[in-house]
C-alpha cells in the first residue's frame, strides 16, 4: 500500500517542478535554492525508503543519540 503512495509523491514532485519552474526562475535566489533543496531532500528520502530493504527510522536514531546525552540513573 505504501509503494503506490510513494510513486504518487514522486509524480507530484515532478508536476510541481514542471508547473512552478517559471515561477521559481523569477523568485529570489534564496527562495529558489530552498525550494530545490526541499525537493531534493524529499526525493532522497523517497529513494531511500523505496530502494532499501532495511529502513532506518529517524526517531529511533534520534532516541539513541539523546540517550547518550542524557544522564540516566
Amino acid at each position: 500500500m505504501i509503494k503506490p503512495l510513494l510513486f504518487t509523491f514522486l509524480a507530484m514532485v515532478i508536476v510541481v517542478i514542471l508547473m512552478d519552474f517559471r515561477h521559481l526562475k523569477q523568485a529570489a535566489a534564496i527562495n529558489r535554492w530552498l525550494s530545490y533543496s526541499l525537493i531534493a531532500v524529499a526525493t532522497g528520502i523517497w529513494f531511500y525508503v523505496t530502494n532499501l530493504s532495511k529502513t532506518l527510522f529517524v526517531s529511533v536514531w534520534i532516541s539513541h543519540v539523546i540517550q547518550r546525552l542524557l544522564p540516566l540513573p
